[in-house]
């Protein structure tokens, strides 16, 4: 599968198999912030740092709304800006022993053809196309 971004910046296709495959099947995509790593940064003001994530492998992929990591997003960038210098994501299951688990719903919804994704996310199939404020993305075979 192809994901052809149209932003306001142009259009950029993106194999969405061969970079599921390099993030173990999660790719998260959000606007490029200096404070926070996406799989697929954006470069518009319009989408949220932590907009959404597609889960899957080879063709069979399922959109979410907002995103959930065991890994600080921010801590991917640079140990420096961890513990929490100015997140705005939260961090639940912070016990010893236990990895963080980071999730973030942002105000933004994620659209897939016209109808809003929720926390349970939706299958995304060839054709579809996935509105992120002022960014769209046509998933293509």
């Amino acid at each position: 599968m192809k994901l052809e971004i149209h932003a306001p910046s142009g259009i950029e296709v993106v194999d969405l198999d061969e970079l599921s495959a390099s993030y173990s099947g999660v790719v998260n995509i959000g606007q490029k912030c200096k404070h926070v790593w996406n799989t697929l940064p954006l470069e518009d003001e319009t989408v949220d740092p932590f907009q959404c994530q597609l889960i899957g492998a080879s063709g069979n992929y399922k959109l979410m709304h907002g995103q959930n990591r065991t890994e600080c997003p921010k801590g991917l960038i640079s140990p420096k800006l961890v513990p929490c210098n100015g997140c705005t994501g939260r961090c639940v299951n912070v016990r010893p022993g236990r990895p963080k688990y980071f999730q973030r719903n942002p105000a933004v919804p994620t659209l897939l053809n016209g109808n809003e994704v929720g926390e349970w996310g939706m299958p995304i199939s060839e054709g579809d196309t996935i509105s992120l404020g002022q960014v769209s993305i046509c998933i293509k075979a």
